[in-house]
């Protein structure tokens, strides 16, 4: 088979024509476009636009073609048979979509003509009635649960469902009608848009606090939780009266039915959850209460260990756990804006012989009270790179003490036999205050630039980290920083109004004046290569000494002390921890260097490395 056995119309027909739809979804098409999805987003969408060449259809890659889509390296132009696969409608927004289960590839790069294809979506929107009835009512196996997909996790979804289906439960019912004991039950990770009519069966694993907020547009109520099964965890959300219902019904440790939510697109920035979709509850949501928690888990934790941290992106969220090994006293912070935050810092420690910092905050921070070598899991607890790694809980993180899983019994025993004396390295100490051992272990670290660009870091698919010993030879002065956002924890660019206040979109609020952030870019050698760096805001005000606000400020009243400040770092020597990773711009593959952290240089631990490695030589 090759491009001459794509049938023009077969798209089309798909939807249409009742004896095509029949036959299956068996057909040559060629690719028209391709998107992978990102691990940094969270989004688990791999979607390609397929065309028969005439018409052209988004087609969502899942199973089996999901993970060859991940593998195979699909271009434009390719073209490919489906093997297994159905088409879909979106009744309610007039969406098509082809879901696709397993392809082949036939033929790479064959020559395609764009500007003739015209997207279903497009025409068949304002044709409905000549879509077929079984796709019109929404009878197609995409919405019906007893042809869901195994998932492409450990577990297999269809028994995980059949399990839930045959258990004898009972349930008190909350909201809407009729009960949900006797439907067919989803699996979490199964939901998408796709699907129309669902069940879940799910724990309550985090429950938040009602937020309530004030802006121009008026003022409202924001309720959150989590629903955990055995695939994984989705994050609610309810507004207004229905987070006041929500909260009422809803109990952080209990088991639930919950259907009729709508499903969209997460918003990263507010969960640590990995599912590519939240649900909204609202006046159609049916809650019931389940008395049967058979197979349906506690808790789900996703553990990484402490020396991977290191690597971890900043702002990024993990799993931890570890022993404390240090609690600190409670103290107190007055952020920019004047605002009072208290504030709480233990230390952890695990079996990879690490520890890191984690900074509680507010109510935790005051209330805190557990005794050093205690267990403490954390879920979704944010990366800091200031001055080293640390760890940080926000409004989402949970912290677990002393859990009763086999992670926790493992660490416990390690600690109590042997761990409460080793030498653990510390993620957030400068290279200038660590001990000989530690200074040794991050210079022997050290790489050239010419080897980096020799070993092509940053072509993975999370990208790398080096560190290099390396001169600042340029700063770009002329744009260094942004107008940000001034309200907490925001930091989002803002635009300034013809009344002189500054916009926030996000915040949806008017400021007097911005907070500036670093964006700096600068150019570094070593004796082998040049490379140009980026520093977002800690990175760069760690490097000049100064933040971005006052910078700016004097380069605009007063220059001469500006160019002080930014040459005087210009042929100054650090020792740079830099992340490399590939980036796509205009349709062109490039590497971004970005520092991750920064020091100057320890030239006693420099002198005391090079002695050793000179010891080391001369026994040789």
């Amino acid at each position: 088979m090759s491009a001459s056995d794509v049938k023009p119309e077969d798209i089309l027909n798909l939807f249409t024509n009742q004896q095509r739809y029949a036959q299956g979804p068996n057909g040559v098409f060629q690719v028209l476009n391709t998107r992978k999805f990102d691990p940094n987003t969270k989004s688990k969408k791999n979607i390609i636009l397929i065309t028969d060449g005439k018409y052209h259809v988004k087609a969502l890659l899942r199973n089996n073609a999901a993970d060859k889509f991940q593998t195979s390296d699909l271009h434009k132009g390719d073209i490919i048979q489906i093997l297994d696969g159905e088409p879909h409608v979106i009744i309610d927004k007039k969406k098509f979509v082809f879901l696709v289960d397993d392809f082949t590839v036939l033929q790479r790069e064959a020559p395609l003509n764009e500007e003739e294809s015209v997207f279903l979506d497009k025409y068949l929107g304002d044709h409905m009635d000549k879509v077929i009835p079984e796709l019109q009512g929404n009878t197609s196996p995409a919405a019906a649960p007893a042809a869901a997909p195994a998932a492409t996790t450990s577990y297999n979804a269809q028994s995980y469902q059949q399990k839930l289906t045959d258990s004898n439960t009972s349930a008190s019912k909350f909201s809407g009608s009729g009960s949900q004991k006797s439907k067919p039950i989803f699996a979490i990770e199964q939901l998408s848009p796709y699907q129309n009519v669902w069940t879940i069966k799910a724990r309550v694993s985090y429950k938040g606090d009602i937020k309530t907020w004030h802006n121009q547009r008026g003022e409202g109520k924001l309720f959150n939780v989590n629903f955990l099964d055995t695939s994984g965890e989705i994050r609610a959300t309810a507004f207004n009266d229905y987070a006041t219902k929500f909260s009422e019904i809803l109990q952080e440790g209990k088991v639930y039915y919950v259907s009729k939510a709508r499903l969209q697109p997460a918003k990263p920035q507010f969960t640590n959850l990995s599912h590519p979709y939240e649900l909204a509850m609202d006046k159609d949501t049916i809650i019931e209460e389940c008395s049967d928690e058979s197979n349906v888990p506690k808790t789900h934790f996703d553990f990484v260990k402490l020396n991977t941290i290191e690597n971890q992106e900043a702002n990024s969220t993990v799993d931890v756990i570890g022993i404390i090994q240090t609690v600190n006293p409670h103290f107190e912070l007055t952020s920019k804006a004047g605002k009072k935050f208290d504030r709480r810092d233990i230390t952890i420690v695990d079996d990879s012989n690490y520890s890191i910092t984690v900074g509680l905050w507010n109510q935790l921070a005051l209330d805190f009270n557990l005794p050093e070598g205690s267990v403490v899991a954390i879920k979704g607890v944010r990366v800091s790179d200031f001055g080293g790694k640390s760890l940080t809980m926000g409004f989402s993180s949970t912290l677990v003490p002393n859990p009763e899983i086999p992670e926790a019994y493992d660490l416990k025993g390690w600690y109590d036999t042997k761990g409460h004396d080793s030498k653990f390295t510390s993620l957030q100490q400068d290279i200038g205050t660590v001990n000989s051992a530690n200074a040794a272990k991050y210079i022997g670290q050290r790489i050239t630039l010419a080897k980096a660009f020799a070993d092509n870091l940053g072509r993975s698919e999370k990208g790398d980290y080096f560190s290099v010993k390396a001169v600042v030879s340029f700063l770009k002065a002329d744009k260094f920083a942004y107008p940000a956002c001034s309200n907490e924890n925001c930091n989002k660019k803002v635009i300034q109004q013809g009344d002189d206040t500054w916009r926030c979109e996000k915040c949806e609020t008017n400021n007097a004046a911005p907070q500036w952030r670093y964006m700096l870019t600068i150019s570094a050698i070593d004796e082998t290569e040049q490379v140009w760096l980026s520093l977002f805001n800690d990175q760069a005000e760690q490097l000049l000494g100064i933040d971005a606000s006052k910078l700016t400020e004097l380069k605009e009243h007063d220059p001469e002390e500006f160019s002080k400040i930014t040459q005087k770092v210009q042929m100054a020597e650090y020792d740079f921890r830099i992340r490399a990773r590939e980036d796509n711009y205009n349709d062109e593959s490039r590497i971004r260097y970005t520092v991750a952290n920064l020091h100057k240089l320890n030239f006693k631990a420099e002198a005391d490395y090079l002695a050793s490695e000179l010891s080391k030589a001369l026994l040789v």
